[in-house]
């Protein structure tokens, strides 16, 4: 952008200054015209250099730009299908981070220019103004003189300010190319991270091996559930899952409402495939222990039958979720569908010593909520019998929850650490306005549950 200044202001003031107190004649007025216009032209050169170096600073710019482009696009090409979509979401979220960083190079650069432009500007006129009072002047070639002296000075500072001027350019133009270097390997270290961690992943669906697991969680809800309690869940598991997609599963936990204990054991046999590269599913018979006071929402029932599904696309992953609960002596049984709409961003560059991925997801339930089994959760609660109907039971269907989530994941080798920060709204929460004459004693405004899961994987 051109930068203009007015610089003919102070110069006349000072004219008119000298004017005022000495005698003008033709000679003197030629010889301060004559200065003015060797002013204008300095000055209009500088700004015309100025803006030739800064095009030329945007020009580097834009050749860096497209060199990057051209680079990961040959990168991601040459890493071919070792690459997956997740991988080449991350890449593209590194090149736009890049690019920034490249455009606001110039950010100080045209400052310092702007800064010395004004310099210049206020400079020179003060110089002219010296000169054009040539007080001991009186011949024509006395005014030749001071004109001459005054075209010499202003082309050297002229030439100061240039050369510092340029200086400020080149300096912009070497950090673009120290940034592309610095990106190139960037890049490249970027990618050979995502390829092993892809074919870490493929290579760990392909082999048998050994999971075990211990999580802790601060507020234990099912389906958005959560009996009214706030009670805290945590315990250890442990999986094996064989090559072919068999899993046989086993896992305790305890939990600190109405009496810290054991109370939940479950056994669990399923099978993992992949319909394809991005989407893979599996499904799981899981039998469930639970003790006598246990007031966890599954509780009502001991065994379930659940399908899984995830789909990863370029922009999104969708995951799927369908069960269905029955057994525990109620008669009743429930079923339930989610979906959770989310993204995985792998954070560039190590964290720990592993890789960081971030996946913020939004997610919905809908299910049976049966009268049989609600009023076995409450009798739990108030540990008391509650009203049985000699009609046909209920059963509701409907949305039960929404979620806002951010999970985490950090892998640092065969280790996994994964947070996950939960926040749950409660809906269609059932009481004694609808069909089921007892009030479901959960919590039905939304709350907060945190969860905090270590894996360790052994091929």
């Amino acid at each position: 952008m051109r930068i203009r200044h007015s610089v003919a202001l102070p110069a006349l003031l000072l004219i008119a200054s000298v004017a005022s107190a000495q005698r003008e004649d033709p000679e003197r007025t030629a010889f301060r015209r004559s200065l003015t216009l060797t002013m204008d032209s300095c000055v209009a050169a500088g700004r015309s250099s100025a803006d030739s170096l800064l095009k030329t600073g945007d020009a580097s710019t834009a050749r860096a730009l497209a060199l990057l482009d051209s680079l990961i696009g040959a990168l991601v090409r040459g890493a071919g299908d070792s690459l997956d979509s997740r991988g080449r979401n991350v890449l593209h979220v590194t090149e736009l981070g890049m690019r920034t960083s490249i455009g606001v190079l110039g950010f100080p650069a045209r400052a310092r220019v702007r800064s010395l432009l004004r310099s210049f500007e206020r400079e020179l006129p003060l110089l002219m103004g010296v000169r054009s009072a040539c007080e001991g002047c009186t011949r024509p070639s006395d005014f030749g003189s001071a004109r001459s002296m005054f075209r010499d000075e202003a082309d050297s500072l002229s030439g100061v300010y240039a050369d510092s001027i340029e200086g400020a350019v080149l300096a912009w133009e070497e950090a673009i190319d120290d940034s592309v270097v610095a990106f190139t390997d960037s890049v490249q270290d970027e990618i050979s991270t995502l390829t092993e961690a892809y074919a870490g992943r493929r290579a760990g669906e392909r082999v048998s091996r050994l999971v075990a697991e211990g999580s802790f969680q601060t507020h234990a809800n099912y389906r958005g559930r959560d009996n009214g309690f706030s009670e805290s869940v945590f315990g250890p598991s442990l999986s094996y899952h064989h090559a072919i997609g068999f899993v046989l599963s086993g896992a305790v936990a305890w939990g600190s409402s109405p009496t810290p204990g054991p109370d939940d054991g479950s056994l669990g046999l399923g099978y993992e495939f992949d319909v394809s590269p991005a989407w893979d599913g599996s499904v799981t018979y899981t039998r469930y222990w639970y003790s006598a006071a246990s007031t966890l929402p599954r509780s009502a029932t001991n065994q379930s039958l659940e399908g899984i599904t995830t789909l990863s696309l370029d922009a999104l992953t969708l995951l799927g979720d369908i069960a269905y609960d029955f057994g525990g002596g109620s008669g009743g049984a429930e079923f339930t569908v989610s979906l959770d709409v989310g993204k995985d961003l792998l954070v560039p560059g190590k964290t720990l010593g592993g890789t960081l991925t971030l996946g913020p997801t939004l997610g919905a339930v809908w299910g049976d909520q049966d009268e049989r089994l609600l009023e076995r959760r409450i009798q739990k609660v108030k540990k008391k019998s509650v009203i049985v109907r000699s009609v046909k039971p209920a059963v509701i269907f409907g949305i039960m929850a929404y979620d806002v989530s951010l999970p985490a994941r950090l892998t640092i080798g065969n280790l996994s650490l994964e947070p996950l920060f939960e926040y749950v709204i409660p809906a269609d929460v059932l009481d004694s306005g609808r069909s089921l004459l007892n009030k479901d004693p959960s919590t039905s405004v939304p709350y907060v549950s945190c969860t905090l899961t270590a894996t360790m994987s052994i091929e």
